[in-house]
């Protein structure tokens, strides 16, 4: 996951976990709130009732000749008002309560209160209530405007952090990951200075352009070293062929010295071929060879069934070209891609039965060009097939073919390419050796 992403998940998490809690918070205080307004609006109701009583006299509310009560409802039973006598006397004491009452047949709940006075003598109560539905609507509404203030603020914050991840994150996403990405020889790499106000970004940089530095001294310097290896190594061997040969062909030699003399010079060609073999491995990994080419791929298999059909010949085994001419694969070499296929072709004639067949066909599938090479041989072991790119590993080794190396030598040119090989084989049946290149952006 992207760095970018990750600190927009983590903000907005934050963010998240801040807004239940202001959420909880904000519904108490909001229940606590309304709950004091109501009792201050009740208090301002109370204390208007008893101006009144004062000013007019209880006489004016109360009805003496029926029951020296008085009650007043509004329309939609959101409030009424009560004065009724008490037989307990409690002058001053305002109580706060909320209770159901029955008003013409119909039971309401309200938050009540209940203040005792007396007047000439006389112990009365006043109540007055306000409809608890009425209340609960208002805390409703004012829940739901502060959850909305408070999405919309989150909302908000959200995304300018994601702009502000973007700002503070370009010098990495627009300069030095694509530095990095399209790194493919270090000799290449653009040691450009980042223009950052962020040191922590510029230090990076200057450490990459550090790195790629003694990476391309490494590489240098192994290249000299396999140049080197290479005169170095062959020529003793070349002289030592050439003394052999000079033995052989002098007539000088006793007889009984001849098949030693041709086995060190048999021995001596093995030790070249494998020489070539990890000078070549050497220097596919260090990225000598250009892969700028476009090839027509069935062009190439027509060459290397051409080179090497003496040596299916020799077993009875069909090669088949099932590659169509317009098939075309872009940025490749075409040198390393004749050794790929050839090493391919060649172990599927050395692993393959007397009278087998050989299938090489390509295809395209997604964003990826094909190479498929078939064949009905002996097949590899299920245990094996993970190691069959090792160096000198050989399918059998008893048969003293090869040096281990060729499939080594595939593994590096696939690797090369940046493509990838896939194999498949059952034991006794055969093998499927599939290369995809990758030839557009998907």
């Amino acid at each position: 996951m992207r760095l970018e992403l990750k600190l927009a998940l983590i903000g907005a998490l934050s963010k998240i976990v801040i807004f239940f809690i202001l959420l909880i918070l904000l519904h108490k205080v909001i229940d606590r709130q309304a709950l004091q307004h109501t009792d201050r609006a009740l208090i301002k109701m109370k204390e208007k009732t008893m101006a009144n009583v004062a000013k007019i006299g209880i006489n004016s509310f109360l009805n003496i000749e029926k029951d020296s009560a008085f009650a007043s409802y509004n329309i939609l039973k959101d409030e009424y008002i009560t004065i009724d006598l008490n037989t307990n006397k409690g002058e001053g004491k305002t109580v706060f309560s909320e209770e159901a009452r029955i008003i013409e047949d119909e039971e309401f709940d309200y938050r009540i209160l209940n203040y005792s006075f007396d007047v000439d003598n006389q112990h009365y109560i006043l109540e007055i209530g306000k409809n608890i539905q009425l209340i609960n609507a208002l805390n409703r509404t004012m829940k739901n405007i502060s959850i909305s203030i408070i999405l919309l603020v989150l909302l908000s914050t959200i995304l300018f952090d994601i702009g502000i991840n973007k700002y503070l994150l370009y010098p990495l996403n627009r300069m030095i990951i694509p530095k990095l990405k399209t790194i493919t020889n270090p000799e290449t790499y653009d040691y450009s200075e980042l223009g950052s106000s962020t040191s922590d970004f510029v230090y990076l940089n200057n450490a990459l352009n550090e790195l790629m530095h003694k990476v391309t001294a490494i590489l240098k310097n192994q290249k000299k070293f396999t140049a080197d290896v290479s005169h170095e190594l062959f020529t003793p061997i070349s002289i030592m062929q050439s003394k052999l040969e000079n033995l052989l062909t002098s007539g000088n030699l006793p007889e009984q010295f001849v098949s030693n003399v041709m086995d060190q010079q048999n021995h001596l060609n093995r030790l070249q071929q494998i020489i070539k073999a990890l000078l070549l491995i050497a220097r596919i990994e260090n990225d000598q060879f250009s892969k700028n080419e476009t090839v027509v791929v069935r062009e190439v298999v027509e060459e290397i069934i051409l080179n090497i059909e003496d040596r299916a010949e020799m077993k009875n085994i069909t090669i088949e070209n099932q590659i169509n001419p317009s098939d075309l694969l872009p940025n490749v070499n075409k040198s390393l891609l004749y050794i790929l296929i050839f090493n391919l072709v060649s172990n599927a004639i050395k692993y393959n039965n007397e009278g087998g067949w050989i299938h090489i066909s390509a295809f395209t599938t997604g964003c990826n060009f094909c190479i498929e090479i078939s064949d009905n041989g002996i097949g590899i072991d299920k245990d094996q097939i993970e190691s069959v790119f090792d160096r000198f590993k050989r399918a059998d080794p008893a048969s003293g073919e090869g040096h281990g190396l060729g499939l080594s030598i595939v593994s590096s040119i696939v690797r090369f390419h940046n493509a990838s090989i896939d194999v498949k084989s059952v034991k006794g049946e055969g093998s499927v050796f599939k290369i995809q290149f990758n030839v557009k952006e998907c």
